[in-house]
């Protein structure tokens, strides 16, 4: 079974490389996930989002500059100590991010489509 996916789109009347840099400026990136970001914008960089007393960790796995940027969020985890106990699940078991940026012809803006993927739900077992 595939998780719910939820796609927006919206144009913005900037360049793609405004759009880019708020999107790889963790305050700015802050704003639009709501929650205080720490990002390192590279692939195989972190994100951790830090939103009313909740951690949310992800890697991003894909990112080519002014055109697409990709999160895979990790499942929850439970930290012992200063430690945090390995991932029984991979990245994107907790779901995917995706920002998608083109340019709008004849027009200084930019149409950002964002894709929210939902994990996966888990299967039951049948005893």
């Amino acid at each position: 079974m595939e998780g719910t996916a939820v796609q927006r789109s919206v144009v913005l009347p900037a360049s793609a490389e405004a759009v880019w840099a708020a999107l790889t400026d963790p305050e700015q990136l802050s704003a639009w996930l709501g929650g205080d970001v720490d990002l390192d914008p590279f692939p195989g960089g972190q994100i951790a989002v830090q939103e009313d007393g909740r951690l949310r960790r992800g890697v991003i796995v894909d990112m080519e500059p002014l055109r697409h940027f990709e999160i895979r969020w990790l499942p929850r985890s439970t930290r012992l100590g200063f430690l945090w106990a390995p991932d029984d699940e991979p990245a994107g078991s907790g779901g995917t991010l995706e920002f998608s940026l083109t340019p709008v012809p004849g027009r200084a803006a930019t149409q950002l489509t964002v894709v929210e993927r939902s994990p996966a739900p888990t299967a039951l077992a049948v005893a």
